[in-house]
């Protein structure tokens, strides 16, 4: 990569959250590339860093298994809740 093609430093924050779609809009605000090119520069950033690449899969598999994992502890209290009206 270029200078020029660099990837904003908030656009790095957002890949290591796992937030790959705001890493794109982030880096389409801050280069004024259109959505495509942005795309494509996060996409080569990933590419040329493989180790970027696992870490941002395991953030997203790890945000998936909190939501689940939320979504479990709300329907066992609508469960419980159901159970105390209803008993």
């Amino acid at each position: 990569m270029t200078q020029m093609e660099e990837l904003p430093h908030e656009a790095l924050i957002a890949l290591r959250s796992g937030k790959l779609i705001d890493a794109i809009k982030i880096t389409r605000e801050k280069t004024g590339l259109g959505l495509k090119e942005s795309k494509d520069l996060v996409d080569r950033y990933l590419d040329t860093h493989p180790n970027e690449q696992i870490f941002i899969q395991e953030q997203l598999a790890q945000c998936s298994r909190s939501g689940i994992q939320f979504l479990v502890a709300v329907l066992f209290l609508i469960a419980m809740l159901v159970w105390f009206i209803f008993k």
